[in-house]
């Protein structure tokens, strides 16, 4: 039985460019920090070039891109460290309440440090109103932070507008682009961001790399002392090796972007299409246009998300409960609770994220799966009836 990998928001597969870039450095030795000898000038050279590649896939400088360890990483840092060196603004925050839970978890510490933290509500749709971000602005308002794109429904934020009214106001603004970056376009010359998370495995990337973009000019506390690299803020050796796997992904996704979203897209509007069809009881969680082009939410009433993903799994296909960082526990995510979804109904909620190797034979394979465990389950009765 062929697989068929429908979960690139976990990970996407390594890029043949990324792994022929990072294959020949193999057997290369250099520490980028050392300019003394041939081999650290060489291994500098070649973190440079990395940089500058990321840098260009945003519309950034390549001076304002620092390398993290993960998204995860460069939200915590984007969090901690903004806050820190611009602690006599104030101590609030304004957080969207759909965000990743590496920022949840951030702010929640700086609470107990005595932060005060506001959370702006979502829509049906998972979309946060940019006026209503405004509202709840104040004069001590230190931070706000909206992702670029939600990691579980898809819904793209609108954080052009949120980003001018919220620099209009003197306030800092970072943003999560972590499932955006590879996914649609997304520029911070167009956008006024302040700070922007971005990781390498969300784009044919190898996996334990991310990026902290900082515009020109903001200040930010390091996370960790104990060295020079990244500038000064960002203490530790480089890991260029998968460093280098980064940039060259970064220079395919560049070129080919807009072609993978429009493959992407259509792939995802056919399984959806499907799967209403097929089941009346399907439901499509996240916004209806405003969406990244391969991401599909979905649940079937009276289906427990965990069992269909199992079954999935055993039919050759492969989903995810919800996000990656959070399927480990057994409860309603916080972001489809955020958007008013039924707990019943939003514990069997799974996600399908396409990519650029999927082809229709794995839509139309996907379908009959889901068709065969969907009516598995219905018939074991592994969950009761759907309750409002």
């Amino acid at each position: 039985m062929k697989r068929v990998y429908l979960d690139y928001i976990s990970g996407t597969p390594l890029l043949p460019e990324a792994q022929a870039a990072m294959s020949a450095w193999l057997e290369r030795v250099g520490n980028p920090s050392n300019h003394l000898h041939r081999e650290g000038r060489v291994a500098a050279a070649a973190l440079e070039r990395a940089r500058k590649a990321v840098a260009a896939l945003i519309g950034a400088s390549a001076d304002e891109i620092y390398f993290t360890s993960s998204g995860t990483e460069a939200n915590t840092w984007a969090i901690r460290g903004l806050v820190a060196a611009h602690r006599t603004k104030g101590k609030h925050l304004v957080l969207s309440a759909v965000e990743h839970i590496s920022l949840l978890h951030t702010v929640r510490r700086l609470e107990r440090e005595g932060y005060e933290v506001t959370h702006v509500p979502v829509d049906a749709t998972g979309r946060v109103d940019a006026a209503q971000v405004e509202r709840v602005l104040r004069p001590d308002t230190v931070l706000v932070s909206v992702m670029w794109a939600n990691h579980e429904v898809g819904t793209l934020q609108p954080i052009a507008e949120i980003a001018r009214l919220v620099r209009a106001r003197g306030v800092l603004f970072h943003t999560d682009a972590v499932a955006a970056v590879g996914s649609v376009e997304v520029s911070v010359t167009q956008t006024p961001v302040d700070a922007l998370s971005l990781a390498a495995n969300q784009f044919g990337g190898p996996a334990g790399v991310g990026a902290l973009y900082v515009r020109e000019g903001v200040g930010i506390t390091p996370l960790f002392d104990g060295g020079i690299q990244e500038h000064g803020r960002r203490a530790g050796t480089e890991n260029l090796l998968s460093i280098i796997g980064t940039g060259a992904a970064a220079e395919v996704i560049r070129q080919q972007q807009h072609a993978w979203f429009a493959h992407r897209r259509s792939l995802r509007d056919a399984l959806e299409q499907a799967l209403r069809m097929d089941h009346p009881a399907c439901h499509v969680f996240g916004h209806p246009t405003e969406r990244l082009p391969g991401h599909l939410c979905v649940a079937f009433e009276g289906i427990d998300g965990e069992s269909l993903a199992l079954g999935l799994d055993r039919e050759g296909v492969a989903v995810v409960q919800s996000s990656a960082c959070t399927s480990k526990v057994l409860k309603a995510s916080h972001v489809l609770k955020a958007m008013g979804v039924p707990e019943p109904l939003a514990q069997g909620a799974c996600l399908a994220s396409i990519g650029w190797e999927t082809t229709p034979a794995d839509i139309e394979q996907a379908r009959a799966a889901f068709h065969t465990v969907v009516q598995q389950l219905h018939s074991l009765a592994v969950v009761g009836p759907l309750s409002s």
